[in-house]
């Protein structure tokens, strides 16, 4: 019986977060009560504070059900250069990662575009946005690392400082990655955001004349 207790404690908690995932999205984190989740979740006001002892606790809980789309990259890109290592191509698939999160993934969707864009951050909440921002300036790091590899093999552009070009490359995935919480995803939005990542390559390359 015990065990039975947990599971349906457990189902519980999932089915507030979900909710409070829908509520947040809708109408914002500020305008949300503790009161609002339960209501739209169709359970008391009690029960909600069993699983939370407030909203901050359930933005958090809500926070660390996913990982965020520049962590994904971090994950599948280890930065394993060997000499056979294209810097190029890598970079071209390190960029395509946090994308591909966000067009694939109705949740991390979902979170990532209420951290974003229907947040307002207090004290209690900014490990959210500093959790944010440490991803994206590790994900500005690794491109860096890369840019210089290509620039090292004169595939890519020594005049241009690789800091700078991944300053410039951080700021097209950010842009990316906010369109896509801006907009409905829509049937010509991985080629065409494909097509966004190949222009910049294209300007950083030593020689156009090889794309």
């Amino acid at each position: 019986m015990v065990r039975h207790t947990k599971e349906e404690a457990a189902i519980t908690r999932e089915h507030l977060l979900d909710t409070a995932e829908v509520v947040f999205l809708r109408e914002g984190v500020a305008r949300t009560s503790l009161q609002r989740i339960a209501d739209e979740a169709g359970l008391t006001r009690g029960a909600i504070y069993w699983h939370f002892k407030d909203k901050v606790e359930v933005f958090n809980a809500m926070m660390e059900r996913v990982r965020l789309p520049c962590e994904e990259a971090h994950d599948a890109q280890a930065l394993g250069l060997t000499q056979d290592t294209d810097p190029v191509e890598a970079l071209r698939d390190f960029a395509w990662v946090p994308i591909a999160r966000m067009l694939d993934d109705a949740r991390t969707r979902r979170v990532f575009t209420i951290a974003i864009h229907c947040t307002e951050y207090s004290d209690e909440m900014r490990p959210a946005l500093e959790r944010h921002m440490a991803a994206m300036e590790e994900f500005r790091s690794r491109a860096e690392r890369l840019i210089a590899a290509g620039q090292a093999r004169g595939l890519l552009d020594a005049a241009i400082s690789a800091r700078s070009a991944s300053i410039g490359f951080i700021a097209l995935i950010d842009g990316l990655l906010s369109r896509a919480t801006l907009l409905p995803i829509e049937a010509g939005d991985v080629e065409g955001y494909r097509g966004g990542i190949e222009v910049f390559l294209r300007g950083l390359r030593q020689d156009e004349s090889k794309v």
